[in-house]
């Protein structure tokens, strides 16, 4: 068995649906071969599963995870959160043990957000990343999550369904079309109580003590 078999059977084969398990550039290299000149050219060593950067790192992860973000955006978060400087995103596959390809995806979806600063340095065509460490500002984007995907589309749609809950008028349905009218009224107050929130952690100073 050469060098290179030897290389490939030491790494955990993937199922087809999975973009996890590189964890190490030559691992990278292996189960990704298209990026296997970017990678090889990073020098970024993943960090210890035991050490307490990693413990830090998981806590981030969970409490976006319960925020409502996805696992890889959470995974990505947490890494860039614990690292000082910037990081390419060559280092973030490694760091996480994401794919190229799932990191940049993930990256666009992150975007829209605003927590994290894309950037390039001179004299290379590699883009860089860094995250704000504005718990604030995080916490309002996992707010404007649920803001955004359960809120405004449950206004829009209520309506519609009480008006034709009273156009049946049935004394059947009429104990329903009270819990539904209960839940709209609800929705409509946390909505003003959730934009009044938005505002306020937006304006945190977090330099303030």
């Amino acid at each position: 068995m050469d060098d290179n078999e030897k290389k490939t059977a030491n790494v955990t084969s993937l199922h087809s649906d999975d973009e996890r398990g590189c964890n190490t550039r030559e691992q990278c290299s292996l189960l990704y071969p298209n990026t296997k000149r970017e990678t090889r050219a990073v020098s970024w060593i993943p960090s210890d599963p035991e050490s307490p950067k990693q413990e830090f790192t998981e806590l981030i992860v969970e409490n976006l995870k319960s925020e409502g973000f996805d696992e890889i955006s959470s995974r990505i978060v947490g890494v860039l959160f614990i690292e000082p400087e910037e990081m390419s995103l060559e280092e973030i596959s490694i760091e996480t043990g994401y794919s190229l390809s799932a990191v940049s995806t993930a990256m666009k979806n992150l975007s829209q957000f605003h927590i994290i600063k894309r950037f390039k340095k001179p004299g290379s065509k590699k883009a860089f990343f860094f995250l704000d460490k504005n718990l604030a500002a995080i916490g309002a984007q996992a707010l404007r999550m649920k803001y955004d995907n359960v809120i405004l589309p449950s206004k829009k749609i209520l309506p519609d369904i009480i008006e034709k809950y009273e156009r049946d008028g049935s004394d059947k349905t009429a104990s329903e079309l009270e819990i539904v009218t209960r839940y709209y009224r609800q929705i409509l107050k946390l909505e003003s109580i959730v934009e009044n929130f938005l505002d306020e952690m937006e304006n945190i100073d977090t330099d303030e003590e």
